[in-house]
């Protein structure tokens, strides 16, 4: 397939493009706005550069891949939405109410393809945790609980200081606490009705947002559930813990392990596989080849929602309804 990536703003435009090599397709047209970057990209990867999002040529294409600075990725995905492109848009899927629903509006107008999530819904780990869960092994679930752990020292410094601004990228507890909190939706459903949220700083003091955050959430049935966004110390590390009437069961990332609380077992070697960004490009393209998209909106929605809640919680102190949201962030 031939696709295009609009924007070079982190790391993840080239680990996917190396990724779609692998598996035998390419990328043929990049745009930035960084004109050295831009060039160095094109002849790395051996793709057509042009100089505006417009000159990509549509007819040439199988789908895109946005992943630009927020919120102009926004902006750039819509484009494409418009245009009936199937897009893959990197995480998160927005910064602000507004964003997100103009993302919504163009899909459901348009019926064009959107895929936005963290990769981790895709890693090997959680999908065997996943698979025990819907065996119903674990009994009634009474408590969940993730971390995503990772040393953010790159957004502290240009370019990519943006990541850490809450108004752009949405600083730590939605750029790193989307990787936790998607996890646990993955496991137990997007129907959380209360946020809270405790953030600080420890380690990064010019943070623009924070380096600690701890989310606590309710779903619609009475599960609780926590998240801890940790990203002053030097370790990337993303786990689950789900805790069950009839068993308790954790998977990490990395080690791809799934394990009981008496051991566990050896993960995928391959850092694009166990981190999930294999099955994310293998899941971008099979929704370029059928147009369905493998996340419902809603279900990516949600997610959105919960994160923009727990920055509401952690600005104002309270406890948000996801149901007030809208009329609590206008306050």
């Amino acid at each position: 397939m031939r696709i295009a990536v609009i924007g070079l703003a982190f790391t993840h435009p080239y680990s996917y493009t190396q990724i779609l090599q692998r598996l035998g397709h390419s990328v043929t047209h990049v745009w930035d706005d960084v004109p050295e970057r831009l060039a160095e990209f094109a002849q790395r990867f051996g793709a057509t550069a042009v100089s505006e999002v417009g000159a990509v040529p549509l007819d040439q294409l199988d789908g895109v891949i946005v992943t630009g600075r927020l919120p102009e990725r926004v902006d750039h995905a819509i484009y494409f939405l418009e245009r009936g492109m199937p897009v893959y848009s990197s995480k998160p899927m927005a910064t602000s109410l507004g964003q997100l629903k103009r993302l919504m509006e163009t899909v459901q107008r348009t019926g064009s393809p959107l895929l936005t999530t963290s990769v981790l819904r895709y890693a090997p780990a959680l999908r065997s945790l996943r698979r025990y869960v819907e065996e119903g092994r674990l009994g009634t679930l009474v408590s969940a609980h993730a971390v995503s752990a990772e040393n953010v020292d790159m957004y502290m410094r240009e370019p990519n200081r943006w990541q850490d601004d809450p108004q752009r990228g949405g600083g730590s507890i939605i750029t790193m606490g989307i990787h936790a909190l998607e996890m646990l939706v993955v496991l137990l459903g997007p129907r959380i009705r209360r946020v809270s949220c405790l953030a600080g700083k420890r380690v990064y003091l010019q943070s623009a947002s924070e380096d600690i955050a701890l989310v606590r959430l309710e779903w619609e049935d009475g599960l609780l559930g926590a998240v801890d966004v940790v990203c002053g110390v030097n370790v990337g590390r993303f786990s689950v813990e789900l805790f069950g009437s009839q068993a308790s069961l954790r998977c990490t990332i990395p080690a791809g392990s799934v394990c009981d609380f008496a051991g566990a077992a050896l993960g995928e070697a391959d850092a694009f596989d166990e981190y999930g960004y294999t099955g994310t490009i293998e899941t971008f393209l099979e929704m370029c080849r059928t147009r369905v998209m493998p996340i419902p909106l809603e279900e990516s929605a949600a997610i959105a929602r919960v994160l923009l809640a727990a920055r509401l919680s952690a600005a104002t102190g309270q406890t948000i309804t996801l149901d007030e949201l809208e009329k609590a962030e206008a306050k």
